[in-house]
């Protein structure tokens, strides 16, 4: 017995695909739509440029949600990507009050939101913050 192979499985499998895709990006959409209707806009890209020490020259595209920065027992930081922009916040350091510096001014314990030109210093390295 010889059976051949049908071809509706495989558009089942074709229009499942496509109506998946679809529905991605309908969420894409849904989700920009919601944020404008909140008013905020959408983030841009951004990256960071190393200025001085070892690493200068350096880029580091901010791709994702967290991104820490630093060394442990030093000095660490981490960069949030939120809906409304980029925050650099405080994770630790070797003294309680050795704070990353943005701009020349310490950033504290909170959330401080980063704007395009910022210069940012952290374990006595300097770093540009870019939105591309």
């Amino acid at each position: 017995m010889v059976i051949q192979p049908s071809a509706r499985p495989v558009e089942r499998l074709r229009t499942a695909a496509e109506a998946a895709e679809r529905a991605a990006a309908g969420i894409s959409a849904t989700a920009k739509a919601r944020a404008l209707a909140d008013g905020a806009s959408l983030v841009k890209n951004a990256k960071l440029q190393v200025l001085s020490g070892a690493f200068a020259g350096r880029e580091l595209e901010l791709s994702k949600a967290l991104t820490t920065l630093g060394r442990p027992g030093v000095q660490v930081a981490a960069i949030t990507r939120r809906v409304d922009g980029y925050f650099i916040v405080h994770v630790d350091s070797g003294k309680n009050d050795d704070f990353p510096l943005v701009n020349g001014s310490a950033i504290g314990a909170q959330a401080t939101r980063l704007a395009d030109n910022d210069v940012i210093q952290l374990a006595g390295v300097k770093m540009g913050f870019f939105e591309t």
